[in-house]
């Protein structure tokens, strides 16, 4: 096998997975949606994933004795905390209002806010180009939002976008400290902040026995989602398993049409198309630009 194409298979893998990372978040999506029109307050929603999840991750540090990873911390590991807890109720909030492939069209231009971010606060090199992208990546969510004169916009996509906003600024935080905090540690205060926040500010409902094998899959669906697309980075480059996380778009859509029978509209598939193109040709600009720095 000529090492063009002996990667192939390993590289194949880390595609395979990230497309099921994709599945399983629009799976954990849709649990979202589920139990909160069953009535769950969306911060109870998060409690319970929370607890889950980190019940999940602190098994595995003990599992596996490597405690020591989430010792390590740095005051700025706060500001990821918070803005990360935001996301996670501002999307749970939309995903649990809002058309499930609505939502994640616009939640899937947070990449292109985050080259933004990481130019104007860590020094990232942007080049015009890239600019342009960005900005024809958020001319595709208005597409979706449709934004009349009196800018009449649903409280779930006005949610998705704040979440979307909180997302980028959290994984910017994770770019900077990413260095001198481990991935788990990132992951471990993440579900305390949450399991704290959301704990202290939600309405509590009895849960409905029905309802405890939803609420399993969807903290289940979370981690696994993580674990995942941790891994999925391990077998291929980045720029070639970051396209295939826009499948999110089409598990959302896929799912919440088979449920809730959601169509999404023509100008949800045209944003869609145009967030999705802009962050491809920007993933690739991005893989080009390294090659000529590693070259040069």
């Amino acid at each position: 096998m000529t090492p063009v194409f002996a990667d192939i298979p390993r590289h194949g893998f880390g595609i395979f997975l990230v497309v099921v990372a994709s599945l399983t978040l629009a799976v954990m999506n849709a649990a979202v949606k589920w139990l909160t029109l069953a009535g769950y307050d969306t911060f109870q929603i998060i409690c319970f994933h929370s607890f889950i999840g980190f019940t999940y991750v602190l098994a595995w540090l003990l599992f596996t004795k490597n405690l020591q990873w989430v010792r390590r911390v740095r005051p700025l590991l706060a500001g990821y905390v918070l803005a990360a807890v935001g996301a996670c109720y501002s999307l749970y909030f939309a995903f649990g209002h809002g058309q499930l492939a609505e939502i994640s069209t616009i939640v899937a231009a947070a990449p292109l806010l985050v080259a933004v971010l990481s130019y104007l606060f860590l020094g990232e090199r942007l080049t015009a180009w890239q600019a342009g992208l960005a900005l024809i990546g958020f001319f595709g969510i208005l597409m979706v939002l449709q934004p009349s004169a009196q800018m009449q916009i649903s409280m779930a996509a006005v949610a998705a976008l704040f979440g979307m906003f909180c997302l980028a600024a959290s994984q910017v935080l994770v770019r900077k400290l990413s260095r001198t905090v481990h991935t788990v540690a990132f992951i471990f205060y993440f579900y305390i902040g949450a399991l704290l926040v959301a704990g202290g500010l939600m309405t509590w409902q009895p849960v409905a026995p029905a309802d405890i094998g939803v609420i399993v899959l969807g903290g289940t669906a979370d981690v696994v989602a993580l674990v995942l697309m941790y891994r999925a980075f391990h077998y291929a480059p980045a720029s070639l398993v970051t396209p295939f996380q826009y499948t999110n778009i089409v598990w959302n859509a896929l799912i919440g049409y088979l449920i809730w029978q959601e169509a999404p509209g023509l100008w949800t598939l045209l944003g869609a198309a145009v967030i999705i193109g802009a962050g491809i040709l920007f993933t690739r600009s991005a893989l080009v630009r390294k090659t000529e720095t590693v070259n040069g």
